[in-house]
């Protein structure tokens, strides 16, 4: 993303806001074009980048939404995992609202599980709105869960 005076970027998060002529934010994470990020298209990984993005992916279990006690993995909110040749990690990854006032303590939690596990040196969440997220996204896991913590679904 081009960096100009109109945004502002948390470089550790991986996040923006952009903001209108008028000085208003026009979003987390909305692009200056108004756009509103989605996954993009990744080529395949190597073998060995895979095995840590599948690493990644189970250390994400034990990231709790602390809202609704659920991981993050089977509520659905892990899109994609990216590796790149230097061994950096992106998690692409969504929130239940993007209002969720709990974007801070995720990433710290989600940083914990991969870099204080020694699975990658670097990782910073991408988030990303597009699809938006829906209930249909937890897991068959993610719903027992729910049902066990009294919700019906």
């Amino acid at each position: 993303m081009a960096q100009d005076d109109t945004t502002t970027q948390d470089q550790a998060a991986g996040s923006y806001e952009s903001y209108d002529d008028a000085g208003s934010v026009t979003g987390p994470g909305t692009g200056m074009d108004g756009s509103i990020p989605s996954v993009p298209d990744l080529p395949p990984m190597s073998g060995d980048k895979q095995k840590i993005a599948n690493a990644v992916q189970d250390s994400l279990y034990d990231v709790v939404d602390p809202e609704l006690g659920i991981n993050v993995v089977d509520l659905g909110l892990v899109y994609d995992i990216w590796v790149d040749e230097d061994g950096n990690v992106v998690v692409y990854m969504t929130l239940t609202s993007p209002a969720c006032p709990l974007t801070d303590m995720l990433e710290d939690q989600s940083t914990d599980a991969v870099v204080g596990r020694g699975i990658a040196d670097n990782m910073r969440i991408e988030w990303v709105w597009t699809p938006p997220w829906g209930p249909h996204m937890i897991t068959e896991e993610g719903r027992e869960q729910l049902r066990a913590l009294g919700f019906a679904v």
